[in-house]
């Protein structure tokens, strides 16, 4: 695909609200990192003990404020004139909610995406709307925004009644910045139960008194809705008219960053887990609800699944150890004939779901550097898995993947997951959900669309291709890790 020129000289902001800091970016069209910015979010929490977890959204809006005058300080430093700023986006947390009264002041502290007071809530949507569960494939949890405003309708009535509008944590920062509240995105409004496929809030949500009227409009992300107001111009020191975009959730927005961009490809983060989100062209639904989707512009849709396999295994199993030497030495020992499957903790949720699951190592090994080649590759062995699992569901097949997290960073690994997966992968150069929000907002204003902002902006820093002399190997090695 020819890249599409967007605006040359045009900078794009970014705003990513994570659960300990506020990250700001400013990129150029091309996908230059001219500026950035990090602002501690200690002091935010507002309570975080016994599954219960509230932050201010105030303190999440004066650091957005901090990080952007930083940002906009390197700018000025280096001779950018604010002219050349042509829209922002902000991305947030998946599933946090603030309660905001007729002026848009919060009622009470935010409920946090892992807030888990609300599970007998999820239980009670999951009956209420089990039709709708089905035909979107997934089913709601306590983390779910719509079970945690469910719970404060049910226990905290007086903030309740109060409240004029629910919104997600990056709604709440981008009305701040356009000076009126009542907007969200379909990728935050998702866990908030919003229709996917209609594209509007289900009738079901009528039978929760009084919940509907507060919902938010919702729109696509990479969508213009509205301009820095005065007030937030003062307080951040953007350009007062500035456009501002509809973002998403952080990992929709470190999704885009990836650089994944056609149906069949992935973006895939290895840490401490395994995060899978692929890009297809309709809605894919497990029969046992192990997937679900969001939705980008453009039709095309988000299968997403997570496994308790990952990197987690690396410190319980090699504490301390120099994983560049270990790198290095497993290398040579690559196709192990060792089938591993190398689980930290109990049980495992993708690509199958199995609450005793235990990891295991055939034969067991005593040699540390033929056991870490041996999980190394039994990680890639349960990707290649999950890849076959989505594709099913999804209708899509050999595609590419784009790689993000901390195991991206190792050369041998990347090398080892394109051999055993039998797919290209891509490590992009800026794998950060700031980054993505910076694209939403070009796909709003410069670019056109998200899919020109990401062919525009996003580099790949080095990509892996796979060994064909060693497809057999395993291929027969991935059968009997099957068995």
């Amino acid at each position: 695909m020819a890249k599409e020129k967007c605006g040359v000289g045009d900078l794009l902001i970014g705003v990513d609200l994570g659960t300990g800091g506020v990250r700001s970016m400013a990129v150029d069209v091309s996908g230059e990192v001219v500026a950035s910015s990090t602002v501690s979010l200690e002091g935010a929490t507002v309570v975080d003990e016994g599954g219960i977890h509230e932050q201010s959204p105030l303190f999440w809006w004066e650091a957005t404020c901090r990080g952007v005058r930083e940002l906009m300080g390197k700018l000025a430093s280096g001779g950018i004139p604010k002219d050349n700023l042509k829209g922002l986006a902000v991305d947030g947390t998946s599933g946090t909610v603030v309660f905001l009264d007729r002026i848009g002041e919060p009622l009470r502290p935010g409920i946090m995406y892992n807030d888990a007071r609300s599970g007998e809530e999820a239980d009670g949507l999951n009956d209420l709307a089990a039709g709708f569960c089905e035909k979107l494939g997934y089913r709601f949890a306590a983390s779910f925004a719509l079970a945690k405003i469910d719970w404060v309708r049910r226990n905290e009535s007086e903030s309740f009644e109060k409240t004029v509008c629910c919104l997600h944590q990056g709604d709440f920062i981008e009305g701040r910045l356009c000076g009126e509240f009542g907007l969200s995105d379909y990728s935050n409004a998702l866990k908030t139960g919003y229709d996917l496929v209609e594209e509007e809030w289900p009738d079901w949500i009528g039978n929760l008194p009084g919940v509907r009227e507060r919902l938010p409009r919702v729109v696509a992300p990479g969508m213009q809705i509205g301009q820095v107001c005065g007030v937030a111009a003062e307080q951040t020191w953007l350009p007062e008219g500035l456009p501002v975009v509809a973002g998403a959730t952080d990992g929709t927005a470190a999704c885009v960053a990836s650089g994944v961009r056609r149906p069949g490809d992935y973006n895939t983060t290895l840490g401490t887990t395994l995060v899978f989100k692929g890009i297809s062209e309709k809605l894919g639904r497990h029969p046992k609800g192990l997937i679900y989707s969001h939705k980008l512009p453009g039709g095309l849709w988000l299968p997403g699944a997570a496994s308790n396999t990952g990197g987690e295994w690396i410190e319980a199993e090699f504490p301390g150890a120099d994983l560049g030497k270990m790198d290095a030495a497993a290398r040579e020992r690559f196709p192990s004939a060792c089938v591993a499957y190398p689980l930290a903790r109990r049980g495992e949720r993708f690509p199958f779901l199995a609450e005793e699951a235990e990891g295991f190592c055939i034969p067991e090994l005593w040699d540390d550097i033929e056991r870490y080649a041996a999980y190394l590759q039994g990680t890639a062995l349960v990707e290649r898995m999950a890849y076959e699992v989505i594709d099913k569901v999804a209708g899509t097949s050999g595609g590419e993947v784009y790689s993000t997290g901390g195991g991206s960073r190792s050369d041998v690994w990347m090398q080892c997951r394109a051999d055993v997966t039998g797919r290209t992968v891509h490590r992009p150069a800026v794998p950060e959900s700031a980054f993505g929000s910076a694209v939403l907002a070009a796909a709003g204003t410069v670019c056109g669309d998200v899919w020109t902002a990401v062919e525009n902006m996003v580099r790949i820093e080095r990509t892996f291709v796979p060994d064909g002399n060693r497809r057999d190997g395993y291929a027969e090695l991935y059968s009997r890790s099957q068995e």
